[in-house]
């Protein structure tokens, strides 16, 4: 299952994802474009059970609603950014 959706702060979708991979084994995806000058997200839930997906989209739309008007990303420390898989040695 997909799903699009206009998000505010992009960058902290990737943050997020990872950490909720990492904590839940789970492979969700995400991709990041801009679509007439609005940041657009989508998310590939793949085979993730629904319970999961529900947990996945309830917190990213609080973390959404809390970044809105304060800060773009996540706080490092607790949600890093993925490895870049192109500088991996």
């Amino acid at each position: 299952m997909k799903a699009k959706k206009i998000m505010y702060a992009i960058s902290a979708v990737t943050q997020f994802t990872y950490k909720f991979n990492k904590e839940n084994n789970t492979n969700i995806e995400n991709t990041e474009e801009i679509l007439d000058g609005s940041p657009f997200v989508t998310v590939d839930f793949k085979d993730t059970p629904f319970q999961l997906i529900f947990t996945y989209t309830y917190e990213l739309g609080r973390i959404q609603y809390r970044l809105e008007k304060e800060e773009e990303f996540l706080p490092l420390e607790q949600y890093p950014f993925p490895p870049d898989e192109n500088n991996i040695r």
